[in-house]
């Protein structure tokens, strides 16, 4: 790797084949293993199965899955996931499904290394990349079937296009940027206005420090937020007249209600210091650099060095002022993103993905600095990453073949009996076997190299790491937990037909099971039906008989003792006729 402390540009030919680079290591990263993994909570075939609806029915506005539930969020995931799946004969696979949110992030990335290649320098962007995508939340959320990726990728592209509009109209400009605008009705179409009002807001705070007039950058703003309404607002229009009342006001709580904390169920509901630890443990592994860098405190020797010392918001903002344009931008990005989402009462650790391709920025920036000041620290760091990496890829490969005593914990137990039988697949122990080299090829490499390039190769090995977890891993502890063999069970007693189901929450649905069952599944307790088939758990039915056993005779269990996942109970199948009262 090259020399993080260059100061080069990248010319317009070597951009081309750097950008390739970096693109390569993203696809490997996050396309190739999408599909290893079963479906087995509820939140991935909550978004799919509003494909599958979409292609079932050929309504693309408002599809109504179960029968009867309209969706919670805008449609552009479902969109996605839909066109995929009419490109594969009308059906959707868990590879499609989690497609978009990997496509998602490589162009994330890539669009921020080519700004900051453009603009900064090639060693800088490189590894603000490597860490952008080696974060360990923005890897499990491009690898999973969720709106939070999609989303963050319209917020984090739109931020670059403004950028760019500022960085060409420095004294500021009356005229909307388009890009931004067509990048933000994504964002709105995929998780409701704040995808537009988190570039507007960035950028707008952005503008008038760097001494933009106070008109000129709200009729800017103003009219790019304006635009990016206006496709969204066809959408919202026509979902309006198809589901009426009931969608408005799900996409008022799903919108104010969840920023207000006035939910109609539990949404989330975390304290402030949540968010800054799950954006240190989301930033692993290149939070441990940072709490290593702690014990030596760096920035003290930086600070005498340069006279200043000493807590003062006067040289504080002094120091705003006199940053470089895109620090400025991207420090705005990463705490006015991250206050607001300290706001609300829920939160969750997605919901911060947008700050993450800016904390690697100025990450790479402070790795810059210690590569220079404290490069034995760096190289301590990635023999530490290297070790890990080391140790767990042996480990897999023993319990794969035996290797390793039996644990007695029932879970453990399921899921080394899982590793065991891949070991008779070729990708999982190939990628095992290849994690293991390159974590011997690493070590080589630190021991006769300087920090930067140690560094750099440690990155990459990383990504070698997500490889071998997402390939081997994780389909054999999560396959097991999936409701997919009761759905199978389910389909081999009822080929064809509706199957009703029931659950006492009003938010939890067999998710798992309708997607893998074509979203067969119907709401009992919303369609009341005369009779039919009854999917439920066997502590849910006793709930359910208390309620309509007075007017319903069940009976004729086909299916007993599937323990269901998503329940967590043992799963009854039982014939059911509502009773009729005799003349």
């Amino acid at each position: 790797m090259a020399d993080m402390s260059a100061s080069n540009r990248l010319s317009p030919t070597r951009i081309g084949w750097e950008t390739l680079l970096v693109a390569g290591l993203l696809i490997l990263t996050f396309i190739p293993f999408l599909g290893e993994n079963l479906y087995s909570t509820k939140g991935e075939p909550r978004e799919a199965v509003i494909a599958v609806a979409m292609l079932q029915s050929g309504d693309w506005v408002l599809p109504v899955t179960f029968g009867a539930e309209i969706p919670y969020k805008p449609p552009m995931l479902a969109w996605c996931i839909a066109l995929f799946g009419s490109l594969n004969d009308g059906v959707v696979t868990e590879f499609l499904s989690r497609l978009p949110s990997a496509l998602a992030v490589i162009v994330m990335v890539i669009t921020g290394f080519r700004l900051y290649a453009r603009r900064a320098t090639v060693n800088l962007a490189m590894a603000a990349a490597l860490i952008t995508a080696g974060s360990f939340e923005l890897f499990r959320s491009g690898t999973i079937c969720r709106v939070d990726m999609l989303l963050t990728m319209f917020v984090v592209t739109a931020l670059y296009a403004f950028y760019r509009q500022s960085d060409r109209h420095p004294g500021g400009t009356w005229s909307p940027s388009v890009w931004a605008a067509l990048l933000m009705s994504g964002g709105v179409l995929t998780k409701g206005p704040v995808g537009m009002l988190l570039p507007c807001m960035v950028v707008f705070v952005f503008r008038l420090m760097r001494g933009n007039g106070f008109w000129k950058t709200t009729v800017s703003v103003g009219l790019s937020a304006l635009l990016s309404l206006v496709l969204p607002a066809l959408w919202y229009l026509a979902a309006y007249q198809k589901g009426g009342e009931e969608f408005l006001s799900l996409a008022m709580e799903e919108n104010f209600g969840r920023f207000t904390g006035t939910m109609s169920y539990e949404s989330h509901e975390n304290p402030a210091w949540y968010n800054l630890l799950t954006l240190a443990y989301g930033l692993a592994p290149a939070t441990l650099l940072l709490l290593m860098s702690v014990f030596v405190a760096p920035w003290r020797r930086r600070e005498k060095a340069s006279g200043a010392t000493g807590f003062s918001l006067k040289r504080i903002w002094r120091k705003l002022h006199g940053m470089d344009s895109l620090e400025l931008f991207s420090l705005l990005a990463l705490v006015l993103i991250f206050v607001f989402y300290c706001i609300p009462k829920s939160k969750r650790s997605v919901y911060l993905l947008p700050v993450y391709p800016f904390a690697a920025y100025f990450i790479a920036m402070y790795v810059r600095w210690l590569l220079r000041h404290l490069p034995r620290l760096v190289k301590v760091y990635c023999w530490v990453i290297c070790i890990l990496g080391l140790v767990a890829s042996a480990m897999v490969i023993a319990v794969m073949y035996g290797l390793l005593p039996e644990i007695g914990d029932a879970k453990i137990a399921v899921v080394t009996e899982c590793l065991r039988e891949s070991s008779h697949r070729f990708w999982p122990f190939a990628l095992c076997m290849f994690s293991l080299l390159c974590a011997c090829g690493l070590g080589r490499e630190l021991m006769r190299s300087k920090a930067r390039v140690g560094f750099g190769w440690t990155m990459i090995y990383t990504l070698v790491i997500y490889w071998m977890v997402q390939g081997a891993v994780l389909p054999a502890a999560m396959n097991v937990k999936s409701d997919k063999p009761l759905a199978q069970a389910i389909e081999a007693v009822v080929p064809s037909g509706p199957v009703y189901s029931y659950r006492p929450e009003a938010m939890w649905r067999y998710y798992v099971v309708n997607y893998y069952m074509h979203d067969r599944l119907r709401l009992f307790d919303v369609d009341m039906p005369e009779k039919g088939l009854l999917l439920v758990g066997e502590g849910d039915f006793q709930i359910l008989k208390d309620g309509v056993g007075a007017d319903y005779k069940f009976s004729d269990t086909k299916l007993l003792g599937c323990r269901s996942n998503e329940t967590r109970q043992h799963t009854l199948l039982l014939e059911f006729e509502r009773k009729h009262c005799a003349l």
